[in-house]
C-alpha cells in the first residue's frame, strides 16, 4: 500500500484504500483539496485536511509548508486543477505530490454533503 503513496497519480479506489489505511493509523500523508469553497461546501471527500483553492495556492500554501516532507494527495472535482496544483507544489520544493485522478467525480469511498 506504501507504494501507492510513491505514484504521481492514484483512483478513487487507492484513495479509498489509503484513507482507510490513514484512519487505522497504519500510514500518514494530507489530503487537499484544490477546489473552491463553494464546491467544497456542496461536497467533500471525508478525510481531508485542508482546503487550498488553487486560485488561492501560492497565498494558502504557508498552511502546509511545514509538512513538505508527507505525501500530499491533491483532489479536485476531475483532476484538471488538482493536477496544475501539483506541479506548482513540485516547483515550490514539495518532494512527494500525488494526483487524484478524476478527483472527487471518481472517488468510491465516503463523501460528505453540505457544510
Amino acid at each position: 500500500m506504501m507504494d501507492l503513496l510513491s505514484k504521481k497519480e492514484i483512483n478513487g479506489e487507492e484513495l479509498k484504500k489509503l484513507l482507510h489505511l490513514r484512519n487505522n493509523n497504519k500510514l500518514q500523508f494530507l489530503l487537499v483539496d484544490v477546489r473552491e469553497e463553494y464546491e467544497y461546501n456542496v461536497s467533500r471527500i471525508n478525510g481531508v485536511d485542508f482546503l487550498i483553492p488553487l486560485s488561492e495556492l501560492y497565498d494558502k500554501v504557508k498552511e502546509i509548508e511545514n509538512q513538505k516532507e508527507l505525501p500530499i494527495v491533491m483532489q479536485c472535482k476531475l483532476g484538471g486543477r488538482s493536477q496544475q496544483a501539483q506541479r506548482q507544489l513540485e516547483i515550490m520544493g514539495f518532494k512527494n505530490v500525488i494526483n487524484l485522478a478524476g478527483g472527487i467525480t471518481e472517488y468510491t469511498g465516503d463523501i460528505i454533503y453540505g457544510n
